[in-house]
């Protein structure tokens, strides 16, 4: 989610309560989420029965792991475990606690996260690596499986099973339904509101991506690709597999000229879909020797390009791939007949290029707002990788 404090550069992202209602009429009552379970911002969970051991009562990632340590591996592997992030808390830590609240209710959602970093922040000044208790979680398994205590999650794995778990089991058992296994559930964090549109469109717009391409015709859910085997992985832009998964390059050599084909052929939402990474295909011509010949790179930038100008969201270009799309690039034939094709992601290009820089501008040099921003902006500059690197020959 996107954060951005201080002038004109705030941004407040309230996005509860968009969670669809996902009954299809078919589901008993009984057997199906809550209504208000994504209202946010989450309520408390409450005291834990008395009865339950500290692991049952915990709230914390590592008690989950106790019993579920393959999802706590997985889990402490990806992005959602890291949604507590510098970058985040560089700039939480500019905020009053209601803004502050705003964009944890995605980042670190349960009520006791934010009660656990305002009373860090509280206790002196927060520094780069302070302990921010249960906050630091980020996204972590009670954001998505815990409501007053109670448990919920996906169907039984082998037999499909629904409804409530033998409540002898520990922490009560769970309440298995079928919501888990739907693209609705990744709505809440995952769509903005379209009162946050920028021509037309919010600045994060997965979810009805998704629900306008073939993937949601086939059944293919965001679960499918993001959660492949029900492993807590969320792979997205950030991963040099997951992204090569989901392209299809093609490289041909023509009379006249090398061509980069790139077409989005297993992507079930536009490639980025969010307006935070750029993807640039790169061709350059080579000489005799294998040496870029200077001056003669081409490149076609494949990005959400967006602005804050005097307070409003100014939308420059969008460029990105829908699925089954594809985007050119042609490069005329050196000398030597040889040609290199490249294609460069950039998860965290807007970050790095208009974000990070102007929180830096703005913050007090040395301060520990600042030394985060500046920690994450290296991050951000690390995360760049390329794919599909291929030198074409003249026919």
């Amino acid at each position: 989610m996107l954060a951005i404090p201080m002038n004109t550069w705030r941004i407040q992202l309230l996005i509860g309560g968009f969670f669809l209602c996902l009954s299809n009429g078919v589901t008993p009552a009984g057997e199906r989420l809550p209504a208000d379970y994504w209202r946010q911002p989450l309520a408390s969970q409450g005291e834990a029965p008395r009865t339950w051991s500290p692991e049952e009562r915990s709230l914390a990632p590592d008690s989950c792991g106790v019993c579920h340590s393959d999802k706590l591996g997985e889990w402490r592997t990806s992005l959602h475990a890291k949604a507590f992030s510098p970058g985040l808390v560089g700039q939480l830590l500019t905020y009053d606690a209601a803004d502050a609240a705003a964009c944890m209710q995605c980042h670190a959602p349960l009520a006791e996260q934010r009660e656990a970093f305002e009373a860090a922040r509280k206790k002196a000044e927060a520094r780069p690596g302070a302990d921010y208790g249960l906050a630091d979680a980020g996204n972590s398994c009670g954001g998505c499986h815990l409501r007053s205590h109670r448990r919920f999650g996906p169907p039984q794995r082998d037999t499909g099973a629904i409804g409530q778990s033998d409540a002898a089991a520990p922490h009560g058992g769970v309440m298995r339904v079928p919501e888990f296994e739907k693209s609705e559930f990744c709505a809440t964090c995952h769509q903005f509101p379209q009162d946050q549109a920028i021509n037309g469109k919010p600045l994060e717009n997965t979810f009805v991506e998704w629900q306008q391409s073939p993937a949601a015709r086939s059944g293919t859910t965001c679960q499918s690709c993001h959660m492949p085997e029900r492993k807590h992985l969320w792979r997205g832009i950030h991963d040099p597999d997951m992204v090569r998964s989901g392209l299809t390059p093609e490289f041909v050599a023509e009379p006249k000229r090398a061509r980069f084909r790139l077409t989005s052929t297993g992507i079930g939402h536009a490639f980025p879909t969010y307006v935070t990474p750029k993807v640039a295909m790169k061709g350059i011509a080579l000489d005799k020797a294998g040496r870029p010949i200077t001056g003669s790179e081409v490149s076609h930038v494949i990005q959400r390009q967006v602005e804050m100008v005097d307070g409003d969201w100014v939308e420059r270009s969008d460029t990105r791939l829908l699925p089954g799309q594809s985007a050119t690039l042609e490069i005329s034939w050196p000398e030597s007949g040889r040609v290199k094709f490249w294609l460069e992601v950039y998860p965290d290009d807007f970050y790095h290029r208009q974000v990070y820089p102007n929180l830096l501008r703005e913050l007090v040099a040395g301060s520990s707002a600042a030394k985060l921003i500046a920690e994450a902006d290296r991050t951000a500059q690390a995360s760049h990788f390329n794919l599909f690197e291929t030198v074409t020959q003249r026919p």
